[in-house]
This record gives structure tokens, C-alpha cells and sequence, in this order.
């Protein structure tokens, strides 16, 4: 495909970077964005969220017309709303998700995948406090049961082992399992309480080269901003990368900026103004 020149992307991590602690774009945010698109450059919400909710959040703020894309579970999916074109889709065979499974309950670790089927419902063995503060943050649907998540056919595009309370032991829960699942997904933390699991060789950097490639754009145009540890790839993918003022320490390390504003005070209309205006 031809590259277009002079044109740029935007890949903005959602939760913590475009969203504010209400779960909301700040209207600043919102304006700069749409200058962008108007000036003929693309948007990309590029996230760990399931499709589904990555889909509301952009609707309820007009931000799913032509020039928006998105980067769903962390990479797996890569959607065009102004089509509703999938893109790209990875997932993981279910093997390995019924393996997940068993590991990380015999650990006592909660965890959960998804079902692709029915909007991406949650799909876990029992409710726990994990379940409600994965909701809090994504408004999803939910089905509990053992015999449901022993019957899974399909293969998952995402999991993620959690704990409120334990982070060490979801550090030396990946540790231990490293023996198997490096061959066959791709691991990293989100946040304290969640390990997240992906396809091999999934991540936000290789979904930033996956739109690109689509969209004719050299990865060099990208602008990537995010917060947290599974923005890592994304950051060191993307021609330059930000981060807002409130991103994980760790994180920093890989930025070209550092934002002034945090993700309340409108860190990606700073980086959009920036870099891409």
C-alpha cells in the first residue's frame, strides 16, 4: 500500500490517560481531538477493553465517525466504526484458556475471559470483589459457573488472572507459569490487580503496526500516550511517545514526554497539541 505522507495517528490508552477518574472525556480532550480528525489525521482509542465497551465509550462522545479506529484487548482486535469492519482479530486457543483456568484456581486466584459471541460477556468460575471492580471499570455483563467455563469452545481473545490484594503473588504467579505460557501468549500487568494474557506476540505495539499498515501510514507518524505498564509496547512502538502526568512510574522510562496535565486536566489534548496540531 502506498504510505500517505503528512498525515498522523493518535493512540490514546483509555482508562487513566484519555478517561478521567469519572470515567469521562474531558471536554478539552474531546475539541482537540476533533481538530485532529478535521485536519485529515486518524484516532485510535488503543486499550485492554474488550471491543464492546471501547464501542460505548466512544458513542457517548462522538468519537466513532470516520478517522476513528480502535485497538481493543490489548491489541487483539482492530475495529473501524465507521465501517463495523473488523480489522484484525487474534485469540488464543481454548486449550490453553481451560489451562489458564485450572492454574490459576489452584493458585486462588480469580480469573476470567471473555465471550466474543455474546458481547463480550465476562466469563468467570464464581463472583468475587475482582468481578465487581472489573466491572466498575467496564460496565460489562457477566455469566459465573463452573460447567460454563468447562463447556468454553471458542477461542478467547483475552484473560485475566486478578487479585485486590496480592500483587506479589500475581507477580509470582506469572513467574512460575512463565514455563509454559511464554511459549503460546503474551503477559503483562494492566494495573496492580490484574495479570493479563494475551495471544503470542499480541500487544498495543504490534496493534499500532497493524492500523498503520492498513491505514498506509509509516509507523514513524503514530503518537502514542498512556499510563500504565501494558502501554509499554504501545510507547516503544510508536514514533513518539507520551505520557500523561499520573502514569506508573515504570512508564515514564519510556516516554519522549511527559505530559504538565494528568488524565483530569486534559493530558491527550496537550500531546495532540503538541505533536500532531
Amino acid at each position: 500500500m502506498k504510505m500517505k505522507k503528512g498525515r498522523k495517528i493518535l493512540f490514546s490508552d483509555l482508562d487513566g490517560t484519555l478517561l478521567n477518574d469519572q470515567k469521562n472525556v474531558e471536554a478539552t480532550d474531546r475539541e482537540a481531538i476533533f481538530d485532529m480528525i478535521e485536519a485529515g489525521c486518524y484516532f485510535a482509542a488503543c486499550t485492554g477493553r474488550p471491543l464492546s465497551s471501547v464501542k460505548k465509550v466512544l458513542q457517548k462522545n462522538n468519537l466513532d465517525g470516520k478517522g476513528c479506529y480502535i485497538v481493543a484487548y490489548n491489541g487483539g482486535v482492530v475495529y473501524e466504526p465507521a465501517a463495523d469492519k473488523v480489522i484484525s482479530y487474534t485469540a488464543m486457543p481454548c486449550a490453553q484458556a481451560h489451562k489458564m483456568f485450572q492454574k490459576a484456581e489452584q493458585a486462588g486466584f480469580y480469573v476470567h475471559t471473555y465471550d466474543r459471541n455474546d458481547q463480550d460477556t465476562i466469563l468467570t468460575i464464581a463472583h468475587r470483589p475482582e468481578l465487581d471492580f472489573y466491572f466498575s471499570q467496564t460496565g460489562l455483563s457477566w455469566k459465573t459457573g463452573r460447567q460454563l467455563v468447562d463447556h468454553i469452545t471458542f477461542d478467547p481473545p483475552k484473560m485475566i488472572v486478578a487479585s485486590m490484594t496480592d500483587h506479589e503473588g500475581l507477580v509470582q504467579f506469572q513467574k512460575e507459569n512463565a514455563y509454559w505460557t511464554d511459549k503460546c501468549m503474551n503477559s503483562f500487568f494492566s494495573c496492580d490487580q490484574f495479570l493479563e494474557y494475551c495471544p503470542y506476540g499480541i500487544s498495543k505495539g504490534a496493534g499500532i503496526k497493524t492500523l498503520c499498515d492498513y491505514l498506509g501510514l509509516q509507523v514513524e507518524a503514530s503518537v502514542a500516550v498512556g499510563d500504565e505498564r501494558n502501554d509499554i509496547a504501545m510507547l516503544k512502538a510508536a514514533g513518539t511517545a507520551a505520557v500523561p502526568a499520573n502514569a506508573f512510574y515504570e512508564v515514564k522510562d519510556y516516554a519522549d514526554y511527559v505530559c504538565e496535565a494528568d488524565n483530569n486536566q486534559g493530558a491527550v489534548g496537550e500531546v495532540i497539541r503538541k505533536f500532531i496540531l
